[in-house]
Protein backbone atom coordinates (compact mmCIF):
# COMPACT_ATOMS: atom_id res chain seq x y z
CA UNK A 1 0.00 0.00 0.00
CA UNK A 2 2.75 2.41 1.23
CA UNK A 3 4.20 1.95 -2.89
CA UNK A 4 1.22 4.10 -4.01
CA UNK A 5 1.92 7.06 -1.50
CA UNK A 6 3.82 9.92 -2.16
CA UNK A 7 5.53 11.32 1.85
CA UNK A 8 4.63 14.74 1.70
CA UNK A 9 6.50 15.92 4.66
CA UNK A 10 6.58 14.59 8.44
CA UNK A 11 5.51 16.81 11.45
CA UNK A 12 5.42 15.99 15.45
CA UNK A 13 6.71 12.26 14.47
CA UNK A 14 4.10 11.25 11.91
CA UNK A 15 4.59 10.84 8.11
CA UNK A 16 1.94 12.70 6.01
CA UNK A 17 1.47 10.60 3.18
CA UNK A 18 -0.82 11.56 -0.20
CA UNK A 19 -2.40 8.75 -2.31
CA UNK A 20 -0.91 9.25 -6.45
CA UNK A 21 -5.13 9.16 -7.43
CA UNK A 22 -5.36 12.09 -5.42
CA UNK A 23 -3.73 14.03 -8.33
CA UNK A 24 -5.47 12.82 -10.55
CA UNK A 25 -9.19 13.67 -8.23
CA UNK A 26 -7.16 17.29 -7.96
CA UNK A 27 -6.52 17.26 -11.90
CA UNK A 28 -9.79 16.56 -12.87
CA UNK A 29 -11.30 19.13 -10.51
CA UNK A 30 -9.07 21.86 -11.26
CA UNK A 31 -9.61 21.59 -15.14
CA UNK A 32 -12.99 20.97 -14.83
CA UNK A 33 -14.01 23.85 -12.73
CA UNK A 34 -12.02 26.71 -15.07
CA UNK A 35 -15.62 28.76 -15.21
CA UNK A 36 -15.82 28.84 -12.02
CA UNK A 37 -13.23 31.51 -11.53
CA UNK A 38 -11.39 34.52 -13.34
CA UNK A 39 -7.92 32.57 -12.80
CA UNK A 40 -7.62 28.43 -12.32
CA UNK A 41 -5.50 29.75 -9.54
CA UNK A 42 -8.09 30.07 -7.70
CA UNK A 43 -9.20 26.85 -8.06
CA UNK A 44 -5.61 25.81 -7.48
CA UNK A 45 -6.14 27.26 -3.93
CA UNK A 46 -9.60 26.21 -3.65
CA UNK A 47 -8.48 22.44 -3.78
CA UNK A 48 -5.13 23.69 -1.88
CA UNK A 49 -7.29 24.78 1.25
CA UNK A 50 -9.72 21.56 1.34
CA UNK A 51 -6.63 19.69 1.33
CA UNK A 52 -5.25 21.66 4.10
CA UNK A 53 -8.84 21.97 5.81
CA UNK A 54 -8.98 18.18 5.85
CA UNK A 55 -5.46 17.41 6.54
CA UNK A 56 -5.72 19.57 10.01
CA UNK A 57 -9.00 17.79 10.72
CA UNK A 58 -6.90 14.60 10.72
CA UNK A 59 -3.93 16.43 12.79
CA UNK A 60 -6.46 17.26 15.50
CA UNK A 61 -7.27 13.15 15.94
CA UNK A 62 -3.61 12.59 15.52
CA UNK A 63 -1.56 15.10 17.83
CA UNK A 64 -4.92 14.18 20.44
CA UNK A 65 -3.54 10.46 20.11
CA UNK A 66 -0.03 11.14 20.58
CA UNK A 67 -1.08 13.94 23.79
CA UNK A 68 -3.24 10.66 25.97
CA UNK A 69 0.21 8.45 25.12
CA UNK A 70 -1.27 6.72 22.17
CA UNK A 71 1.07 6.13 18.78
CA UNK A 72 0.17 7.23 15.68
CA UNK A 73 1.57 5.61 12.35
CA UNK A 74 0.79 8.04 9.55
CA UNK A 75 -1.71 10.26 7.71
CA UNK A 76 -2.86 9.28 4.16
CA UNK A 77 -4.92 12.07 2.08
CA UNK A 78 -6.61 10.28 -0.42
CA UNK A 79 -9.48 11.12 -2.54
CA UNK A 80 -12.28 10.65 -0.50
CA UNK A 81 -10.81 11.89 2.54
CA UNK A 82 -8.38 11.27 4.99
CA UNK A 83 -7.16 8.93 7.59
CA UNK A 84 -5.34 9.25 10.99
CA UNK A 85 -3.50 5.60 11.60
CA UNK A 86 -3.83 5.93 15.08
CA UNK A 87 -3.83 4.09 18.14
CA UNK A 88 -4.71 5.29 21.49
CA UNK A 89 -4.67 4.08 25.03
CA UNK A 90 -7.92 1.75 25.27
CA UNK A 91 -8.57 3.57 28.29
CA UNK A 92 -12.30 5.23 27.50
CA UNK A 93 -11.03 8.84 28.13
CA UNK A 94 -8.01 8.78 25.50
CA UNK A 95 -10.27 7.18 23.16
CA UNK A 96 -13.00 9.63 23.37
CA UNK A 97 -10.73 12.56 23.20
CA UNK A 98 -9.04 10.78 20.01
CA UNK A 99 -11.99 10.46 18.44
CA UNK A 100 -13.21 14.39 19.38
CA UNK A 101 -10.61 16.21 18.50
CA UNK A 102 -10.55 16.23 14.68
CA UNK A 103 -14.58 17.66 15.18
CA UNK A 104 -13.36 20.19 17.42
CA UNK A 105 -10.48 21.23 15.19
CA UNK A 106 -13.53 21.85 12.91
CA UNK A 107 -15.36 24.02 14.93
CA UNK A 108 -12.28 26.07 15.64
CA UNK A 109 -11.77 26.32 11.68
CA UNK A 110 -15.56 26.89 11.03
CA UNK A 111 -14.95 30.26 13.55
CA UNK A 112 -11.63 31.65 12.04
CA UNK A 113 -13.36 30.83 8.53
CA UNK A 114 -16.34 32.72 9.72
CA UNK A 115 -14.16 35.60 11.07
CA UNK A 116 -12.28 35.97 7.73
CA UNK A 117 -15.39 35.58 5.87
CA UNK A 118 -16.77 39.05 7.74
CA UNK A 119 -13.80 40.46 7.41
CA UNK A 120 -13.79 40.16 3.46
CA UNK A 121 -17.10 41.78 3.87
CA UNK A 122 -15.93 44.95 6.03
CA UNK A 123 -13.53 45.86 3.35
CA UNK A 124 -16.49 45.03 0.72
CA UNK A 125 -13.90 42.48 -1.10
CA UNK A 126 -17.12 40.13 -1.48
CA UNK A 127 -18.69 42.76 -3.57
CA UNK A 128 -16.00 44.10 -5.55
CA UNK A 129 -13.79 41.13 -6.13
CA UNK A 130 -16.51 37.96 -7.68
CA UNK A 131 -13.57 35.74 -7.20
CA UNK A 132 -13.28 35.96 -3.39
CA UNK A 133 -16.98 35.91 -3.14
CA UNK A 134 -16.57 32.16 -5.06
CA UNK A 135 -13.83 31.49 -2.69
CA UNK A 136 -15.59 32.06 0.71
CA UNK A 137 -18.55 29.79 -0.74
CA UNK A 138 -15.83 27.19 0.31
CA UNK A 139 -16.75 28.48 4.09
CA UNK A 140 -20.23 27.55 3.86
Amino acid sequence: MLATNLRLFRAFGIDVLVHWSWFVVAAFEITNRQRAYSSPLWNILENLALFAIVLLHEFGHALACLQVGGKVQRILLWPLGCVASVNPPQRPGAVLWSIAAGPLVNVVLVLILFGSTVACNSFKLLETVPDVRQFCMLCR
